[in-house]
């Protein structure tokens, strides 16, 4: 985690005031564990050819704002359109950080480690919708 790229962070995906309120929620969050992150909160999806190719993009997209859902498609086209890697975050404003915090340490730090989703049901299943479940069976799914 101690390049330069690993340490830039793009923040896409719906209102850029949230995203920015986002940003500085994070810094705390992660300076309170010695990370130290710089973020771009591009204004459009077109700002993001301006904006380190090689960093860490996270698109954001928050259920509960209509404005969000609509333009998240832009977004997510220029990303594509751009050939950048990127995670997704669906999450409303109250737990997108959480959220946010995972994606950027990815267990490295153990204070910060997603906490280990038990699954509510025995064996697997095709057709359940429960999160936590999807969750358990993509771990495995990328462990074997």
């Amino acid at each position: 985690m101690n390049s330069a790229s690993q340490r830039t962070v793009v923040l896409a995906g719906g209102n850029v005031n949230a995203r920015q309120s986002l940003a500085s929620k994070l810094q705390t969050s992660l300076l309170s564990q010695s990370l130290d992150m710089d973020f771009f909160c591009p204004a459009t999806p077109q700002d993001l050819a301006h904006t380190p190719a090689n960093a860490r993009h996270l698109l954001w997209r928050n259920p509960a704002d209509m404005a969000s859902t609509s333009a998240h498609d832009g977004w997510r086209d220029q990303l594509h359109e751009l050939q950048r890697a990127y995670q997704s975050l669906h999450a409303d404003s109250e737990s997108v950080l959480q959220q946010a915090v995972y994606a950027l340490v990815n267990g490295q730090i153990e204070a910060m480690k997603r906490p280990v989703a038990e699954a509510s049901w025995m064996g697997l299943c095709e057709c359940c919708a429960d999160p936590a479940c999807e969750q358990k069976l993509f771990g495995r799914l990328l462990q074997g």
